[in-house]
Protein backbone atom coordinates (compact mmCIF):
# COMPACT_ATOMS: atom_id res chain seq x y z
CA UNK A 1 0.00 0.00 0.00
CA UNK A 2 2.64 2.30 1.22
CA UNK A 3 4.62 1.64 -2.61
CA UNK A 4 1.15 2.66 -4.76
CA UNK A 5 1.06 5.94 -2.24
CA UNK A 6 5.10 6.65 -3.47
CA UNK A 7 3.80 5.49 -7.21
CA UNK A 8 0.90 7.83 -7.39
CA UNK A 9 3.23 10.98 -5.71
CA UNK A 10 5.60 10.50 -8.20
CA UNK A 11 2.95 10.32 -10.99
CA UNK A 12 1.46 13.85 -10.19
CA UNK A 13 4.85 15.21 -9.46
CA UNK A 14 5.65 14.08 -13.15
CA UNK A 15 2.54 15.67 -14.19
CA UNK A 16 3.87 19.22 -13.34
CA UNK A 17 7.42 19.07 -14.61
CA UNK A 18 5.97 19.22 -18.21
CA UNK A 19 7.63 21.93 -20.45
CA UNK A 20 5.52 25.19 -20.84
CA UNK A 21 4.82 26.02 -24.71
CA UNK A 22 5.59 29.74 -25.35
CA UNK A 23 2.53 31.85 -26.41
CA UNK A 24 2.94 34.49 -28.85
CA UNK A 25 4.08 37.81 -26.79
CA UNK A 26 0.84 39.76 -26.62
CA UNK A 27 2.44 43.44 -25.01
CA UNK A 28 5.83 44.67 -25.05
CA UNK A 29 7.21 47.42 -22.61
CA UNK A 30 7.85 50.69 -24.54
CA UNK A 31 10.54 53.85 -22.88
CA UNK A 32 9.18 57.04 -22.57
CA UNK A 33 11.47 57.81 -25.32
CA UNK A 34 9.88 55.76 -27.82
CA UNK A 35 6.00 57.01 -26.36
CA UNK A 36 6.25 60.45 -25.54
CA UNK A 37 4.57 59.39 -22.23
CA UNK A 38 6.66 60.64 -19.18
CA UNK A 39 4.56 60.32 -16.23
CA UNK A 40 5.43 59.56 -12.96
CA UNK A 41 2.99 59.87 -10.08
CA UNK A 42 6.21 60.94 -7.64
CA UNK A 43 4.85 61.05 -3.61
CA UNK A 44 6.75 62.88 -0.93
CA UNK A 45 6.13 61.71 2.57
CA UNK A 46 6.08 63.97 5.45
CA UNK A 47 5.11 63.24 9.26
CA UNK A 48 1.43 63.92 8.53
CA UNK A 49 1.21 61.68 5.26
CA UNK A 50 2.49 59.05 4.98
CA UNK A 51 1.68 55.35 5.28
CA UNK A 52 1.36 55.47 8.98
CA UNK A 53 -1.21 58.44 9.42
CA UNK A 54 -3.06 57.33 5.67
CA UNK A 55 -2.89 53.35 5.19
CA UNK A 56 -3.71 53.88 0.88
CA UNK A 57 -0.43 56.28 0.72
CA UNK A 58 1.37 54.83 -1.75
CA UNK A 59 -2.11 52.95 -3.41
CA UNK A 60 -1.50 55.57 -6.58
CA UNK A 61 -3.75 57.64 -8.75
CA UNK A 62 -5.33 56.61 -11.59
CA UNK A 63 -5.44 56.29 -15.15
CA UNK A 64 -8.37 56.50 -18.00
CA UNK A 65 -8.04 55.58 -21.52
CA UNK A 66 -10.89 57.32 -24.10
CA UNK A 67 -10.87 59.34 -27.37
CA UNK A 68 -10.98 62.94 -26.62
CA UNK A 69 -10.31 64.12 -29.98
CA UNK A 70 -12.24 62.18 -32.15
CA UNK A 71 -9.67 60.47 -34.23
CA UNK A 72 -10.39 56.91 -33.35
CA UNK A 73 -7.13 56.37 -31.25
CA UNK A 74 -7.18 55.80 -27.19
CA UNK A 75 -5.98 58.72 -25.39
CA UNK A 76 -4.64 58.75 -21.82
CA UNK A 77 -5.01 60.80 -18.82
CA UNK A 78 -3.13 60.01 -15.46
CA UNK A 79 -4.56 61.66 -12.03
CA UNK A 80 -1.21 61.95 -9.74
CA UNK A 81 -1.83 62.12 -5.85
CA UNK A 82 0.66 65.40 -5.15
CA UNK A 83 1.48 66.48 -8.95
CA UNK A 84 -0.35 67.86 -11.84
CA UNK A 85 -2.67 64.97 -14.12
CA UNK A 86 -1.24 64.73 -17.64
CA UNK A 87 -3.08 64.52 -21.11
CA UNK A 88 -2.21 62.43 -23.50
CA UNK A 89 -3.23 62.41 -26.86
CA UNK A 90 -2.72 59.59 -29.22
CA UNK A 91 -1.32 60.35 -32.35
CA UNK A 92 -0.62 57.00 -33.79
CA UNK A 93 1.55 54.24 -33.78
CA UNK A 94 2.13 54.88 -29.95
CA UNK A 95 3.23 58.16 -30.41
CA UNK A 96 1.49 60.38 -27.73
CA UNK A 97 1.50 64.35 -27.36
CA UNK A 98 1.25 66.05 -23.93
CA UNK A 99 -1.43 68.40 -24.06
CA UNK A 100 -2.55 68.86 -20.37
CA UNK A 101 -1.88 72.76 -19.65
CA UNK A 102 -3.75 73.73 -23.51
CA UNK A 103 -6.54 71.17 -22.00
CA UNK A 104 -6.72 73.36 -18.84
CA UNK A 105 -6.53 69.56 -16.95
CA UNK A 106 -4.07 69.32 -14.70
CA UNK A 107 -6.14 69.18 -11.95
CA UNK A 108 -6.63 71.09 -8.67
CA UNK A 109 -5.89 70.22 -4.32
CA UNK A 110 -3.63 68.27 -2.31
CA UNK A 111 -5.06 64.68 -3.13
CA UNK A 112 -6.13 63.28 -6.42
CA UNK A 113 -6.76 58.84 -6.43
CA UNK A 114 -8.88 58.32 -9.55
CA UNK A 115 -10.14 59.08 -13.01
CA UNK A 116 -13.17 58.19 -14.87
CA UNK A 117 -13.82 58.66 -18.15
CA UNK A 118 -17.09 58.64 -20.29
CA UNK A 119 -18.93 59.91 -23.39
CA UNK A 120 -22.04 61.57 -21.16
CA UNK A 121 -23.51 63.23 -24.30
CA UNK A 122 -22.73 60.22 -26.31
CA UNK A 123 -21.40 62.18 -29.68
CA UNK A 124 -18.19 60.47 -30.00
Amino acid sequence: MERMHIIAILALLSMGCKQEQEGATLFEKMPPTATDVGFANRLTESDSMNIIEYLYFYNGGGVAAGDLDGNGLPDLYFTANQGPNKLYLNRGNFRFEEVTERAGVSGQGDWKTGVSMADVNGDG
